[in-house]
């Protein structure tokens, strides 16, 4: 079983305790209504509008690289056109744009996704535990508070604090097979993109939501 995680919208100002609301019971797995989904919707900030980056129709560096996206198929007028107010997120690089990502691969996964199921190979960095725990939907303090423990174990592993462990058996049965063992610098790459992804949209008030 695979796991992406997903930001969530925040709450437009005015709004948070209807969207606290609102994301809570939609965490839990209640059924919304499509008039519920609607006003939730548009209580909420996308994650993509928290990046700021340069919108096609409104920034000449947007502009120009739609229309060398699609040379090949629409002129440069034609592709402003089609995609004003597109925001150009390829034009950014943050900590909110993670490079372990399936963007793309699948519907309801962008480029604000996070690849969760890489974290079953940082075996000699985390703890069963906090692989276990990757598996949950988390509100924004939850989210800055695993990020900071995914960020603390990082650095307890550079100090040499290796955790000296195989893949655990229950994750095994339920999960699957991950990747086979990676060098440890690149588990500590994992992790600490991990990390400073989750504080990133956790503290922008942005909820983490497990897709598996």
């Amino acid at each position: 079983m695979g796991l992406d995680l997903c930001v969530e919208g925040r709450a437009k100002p005015g709004h948070e305790a209807a969207w606290e609301v609102s994301i809570r019971r939609f965490f839990a797995d209640e059924e919304l209504s499509d008039a519920e989904i609607e006003h939730f919707q548009s209580i909420s900030e996308p994650a993509y509008e928290t990046l700021g980056a340069p919108r096609v129709g409104f920034d000449q560096s947007a502009d120009d690289w739609i229309a060398g996206q699609m040379a090949d198929r629409m002129t440069r007028q034609e592709a402003i056109a089609e995609f004003s107010g597109y925001h150009a997120l390829s034009l950014i690089e943050c900590d909110g744009l993670p490079k372990y990502t399936h963007a793309g691969l699948y519907e309801g996964v962008d480029e604000t996704s996070f690849r969760g199921k890489w974290l079953e190979t940082c075996v000699h960095v985390l703890s069963n535990e906090t692989i276990s725990e990757a598996w949950s939907h988390r509100m924004p303090d939850e989210a800055v508070n695993y990020g900071n423990a995914l960020l603390s174990a990082a650095a307890e592993a550079r100090k040499g604090n290796i955790q000296n462990r195989s893949k655990p058996s229950f994750l095994r049965r339920i999960f699957g097979t991950p990747p086979d063992t990676l060098p440890i610098e690149e588990q500590l790459d994992i992790v600490e993109t991990a990390g400073r992804w989750f504080v990133f949209w956790g503290s922008r008030g942005h909820p983490i939501r497990a897709y598996y």
